[in-house]
């Protein structure tokens, strides 16, 4: 039930009991500053709130109860909302609210990798310098200076740059920016070179001795999964039991989607010899969860076998480098790997020089063999 009336503290006493309220709250409505009222429930509280946004039946603000707040001050506080409500509306929020509806409604479309990804983007380089912006005043200077702080860490400047760019799209498609005014677009990223590190066979062997006297057994199993499979470290922490089907793990996603992850008999004889205590094949110690430390644990290992400069994921680039380096092809390579496009495995495409080069030598001969006649017929 809704009355009008001019809100002020002889309003605040009135027990209003000729208007009993019903399944819902007896609701006053200043007549003033008609987004400003007070509801009374069942058993007397007076809670003062205000709507933002019209229609006036919109969703609303709670201010405080009638005991917290004299009807002034809830005026107050109501009418600095209001106009707090209305500048947003000309200027667009700021960049840190507005980050944070942006991942309410977004970020559950996305991989749980990605929304993981993202956020530590957003939270550790956008938030930061453009937070207290507004979204609507954020220009291409604003970005170019944001982006030139960053050249120290070029690799996470470009792997945010699209992050803050599909943002600055969507505050246009929700009315916060003109359209086609996304100061992202056309903005170069930088250079960077490819890090191509693998284990040699010799660092292999050194690995190898650490790992068979490793007092973390858990971890070192999991860095020989990923040495022997090629798999990325996220694939082997979070694999389950289930998934295991003999030969193969079968991921129903990874970061490319759907995965089959291929087990040869070392990978195979590492799953044989670990307890089945969990749904996962390498638990976190502390819950049933998947692992979450390896990283950590791994840094640790690499110490001891003198290999300070090489990162877990290089352990995805040994297993792919060693197969392009013994004749494999670079399809076969990607089909391991789980590649989404040959784009992606074509980076080790220089390590199979030599193997190309001893192919033409073999073909050439033939070809000269033939062509000078000193070559049997129907040898190849």
């Amino acid at each position: 039930m809704r009355i009008h009336a001019t809100i002020n503290e002889r309003t605040l006493r009135r027990t209003f009991r000729e208007k009993k309220p019903g399944r819902h709250d007896l609701t006053i409505i200043d007549r003033d500053l008609p987004r400003f009222g007070f509801t009374v429930a069942r058993n007397g509280t007076k809670t003062f709130f205000v709507r933002t946004l019209r229609p006036v039946r919109g969703p609303k603000m709670i201010l405080g109860t009638a005991g917290e707040l004299t009807a002034a001050e809830a005026r107050k506080k109501a009418a600095a909302a209001i106009a707090a409500a209305q500048c947003e509306r000309e200027t667009g929020p700021l960049f840190a609210d507005f980050a944070e509806e942006f991942m309410r409604r977004r970020a559950h479309r996305w991989k749980l990798s990605t929304r993981q990804s993202n956020r530590h983007l957003l939270e550790r380089y956008l938030v930061p310098f453009f937070g207290a912006m507004h979204v609507a005043r954020i220009g291409r200077a604003d970005v170019r200076r944001w982006f030139d702080s960053l050249s120290g860490s070029p690799g996470s400047a470009n792997r945010t740059l699209p992050v803050l760019s599909v943002m600055l799209r969507q505050a246009e498609l929700w009315g916060f920016r003109p359209q086609g005014s996304n100061p992202c677009r056309n903005m170069r990223r930088y250079k960077t070179t490819p890090r191509e590190r693998f284990l040699s066979l010799d660092e292999l062997k050194r690995l190898g001795f650490v790992l068979d006297h490793a007092e973390d057994t858990q971890a070192a199993a999991a860095i020989r999964m990923l040495l022997f499979t090629g798999a990325r470290s996220s694939e082997i922490t979070g694999l389950k039991w289930e998934w295991i089907r003999g030969t193969r793990a079968v991921l129903p996603d990874s970061k490319t989607g759907p995965k089959a992850i291929q087990l040869p008999p070392p990978a195979r004889a590492v799953l044989n010899g670990l307890p089945r205590k969990s749904e996962y094949v390498f638990p976190n110690p502390t819950d049933d969860a998947p692992m979450k430390n390896l990283g950590k644990r791994w840094r640790k290992l690499r110490d001891l076998a003198g290999l300070d400069d090489v990162r877990i994921h290089d352990c995805r680039h040994t297993f792919a480098s060693h197969a392009v380096m013994s004749g494999l092809d670079l399809y076969t390579v990607g089909r391991l790997l789980g590649h989404a496009d040959v784009a992606s495995t074509e980076r080790y495409a220089h390590l199979a020089d030599e193997h190309v080069r001893s192919a033409a030598g073999r073909i050439s001969a033939i070809v000269h063999e033939a062509m000078s006649g000193s070559g049997k017929e129907g040898e190849s």
